[in-house]
């Protein structure tokens, strides 16, 4: 990542799958600090802002944060509930969204914020409405803080298609799916790259 010092990433959500696969891809190119609901030190609820202040608190300033933490619900038209609507866009959408405005102040001139979305959000399939729905707004939401935050700050998100690793847990084909660490790789390339404002697809054939 560059001459001198190592990079300081912040990867939340890192212990589930495309977490896991990011800190991965980042051994040995950067300082990694790993955050998630439990499981690892730096623990955080992404939908708590006292839980996002506390950590930016206990870590200090970052070079980049990526995350991937984020729940939000398939369920078909006919069965969703308002309290399932209200949970994905406080989770995956405004629980990244406060991510971005906690922790902006906390990232170095010219470092980098990178989200993830998905791609249901431009091919969205029965159930998929809240979920589809969420991911757009991600989307629109990394384009207008990419050219707001200033300082050089870069604000991109990942697309993820049907991860691999996911299918085969869920006794499907994973053929039609791209590796967890393929996924990863993309996360890797919008911290390094100059890249500002832009969406990632990481589908298979894209």
């Amino acid at each position: 990542m560059g001459e001198g010092r190592m990079r300081k990433v912040l990867v939340v959500g890192a212990t589930g799958l495309l977490g896991g696969a990011i800190v991965r891809a980042l051994a040995g190119r950067a300082e990694v600090i790993l955050a998630a609901r439990t499981g690892v030190p730096q623990t955080v609820d992404i939908t708590d802002r006292a839980s996002l202040e506390s950590l930016f608190a206990r870590v200090g300033a970052v070079d980049d944060i990526v995350c991937t933490a984020g729940m939000v619900r398939f369920v078909p038209w006919a069965n969703v509930t308002d309290e399932d609507w209200t949970q994905g866009l406080a989770h995956k959408l405004m629980g990244q969204v406060n991510l971005v405005r906690v922790g902006a102040p906390f990232v170095r001139d010219g470092g980098s914020i990178t989200l993830t979305s998905g791609v249901l959000a431009q091919r969205p399939m029965p159930g998929s409405s809240i979920v589809s729905t969420v991911n757009a707004a991600v989307e629109g939401f990394v384009r207008a803080a990419a050219i707001e935050i200033g300082r050089g700050v870069r604000v991109n998100a990942v697309s993820p298609g049907w991860v691999a690793e996911t299918m085969q847990r869920m006794g499907m084909d994973p053929s039609p799916g791209i590796p967890a660490a393929e996924v990863a790789e993309r996360f890797v390339r919008l911290i390094e790259s100059e890249i500002n404002g832009c969406v990632i697809i990481a589908a298979k054939g894209v």
